[in-house]
């Protein structure tokens, strides 16, 4: 089996050790780089093709958040988790809006480190529900993009079937493809080409994007009451 190839991006080379070290005891993880600000991330992103990012959002030279869009708008494929001291909704939204599919404090168990390099890589988005939820919400009150939405909408809906919009529920939920296959009684295989679909059809390269727009674009609710 592949490992998953892992970037480190932070500026304090002791954060990055220590994740090293955590990441060391996951047979299925391998660390392939290390970057010591944004702009070199994007570098050894280009270099390396890993599969995940683990970006810190406090950097010199380039801020993780700015090399997050760049790196998600050169390499689609690549996931970009932010691992921080912020637990701060203001700073997972606009993570979320970046690209980033996971969202982690720098105290979290190794357990879940490794939960979340996994979660993400298999195309799910894990991210603290509390703070995802918020994140949702938010971008679906923002006005700036009312007429984009208004578009996509008008655009997009009618070619949503009634399956899509269930799966496009789930993935803004961050279920993986196996957690969604759970959910709705389908296999994972079946799972995944609706996802393929609902990107195609919203003309996004991943589910992070996915859920942004669909949000913005009022095509599934975020969240029902039952699940605040």
């Amino acid at each position: 089996m592949d490992k998953i190839k892992v970037l480190l991006a932070d500026d304090h080379l002791m954060v990055r050790q220590g994740l090293r070290a955590m990441l060391a005891t996951a047979p299925d993880i391998e660390v392939v780089a290390e970057a010591g600000d944004g702009l070199e991330a994007i570098e050894k992103v280009k270099e390396h093709r890993p599969n995940v990012v683990l970006m810190d959002l406090r950097m010199p030279n380039l801020d993780g958040l700015t090399a997050t869009r760049r790196i998600k708008s050169q390499f689609a494929s690549t996931s970009v988790i932010v691992v921080t001291i912020y637990d701060n909704e203001a700073y997972m939204v606009d993570a979320i809006r970046a690209g980033a599919g996971g969202y982690i404090l720098k105290d979290a168990s190794k357990d879940l480190l490794h939960h979340t390099i996994r979660a993400v890589n298999s195309g799910g988005m894990l991210i603290k529900t509390s703070l995802l939820r918020k994140a949702m919400l938010d971008l679906a009150d923002v006005s700036g993009d009312q007429s984009i939405g208004i578009h996509v909408r008008s655009r997009v809906r009618n070619g949503l079937t009634a399956r899509e919009q269930a799966v496009l529920h789930l993935v803004i939920q961050g279920q993986t493809n196996k957690e969604i296959g759970r959910t709705l009684n389908i296999s994972e295989d079946t799972a995944k080409k609706h996802v393929q679909t609902i990107l195609l059809k919203l003309g996004v390269s991943d589910r992070t994007q996915a859920a942004v727009k669909a949000v913005r674009a009022g095509l599934v609710e975020p969240f029902s009451n039952e699940e605040l």
